[in-house]
């Protein structure tokens, strides 16, 4: 079972693959859906990414 943040991630990340007509739902995918989580986006922003770029 994943955890409903998890799970509400992936669901986003397939959405966005679906809405843009891919056939698979990709790394690029998953990460512009982590970006949308306020939890995830924390921290990446403590790995250092720089969301300007």
């Amino acid at each position: 079972m994943l955890n409903k943040a998890l799970e509400l991630t992936l669901n986003d990340a397939f959405r966005l693959a679906r809405e843009r007509r891919h056939e698979l739902m990709t790394v690029e995918h998953l990460l512009v859906a982590l970006l949308d989580n306020p939890d995830a986006a924390e921290v990446l922003r403590a790995c250092g990414l720089n969301f300007e770029q």
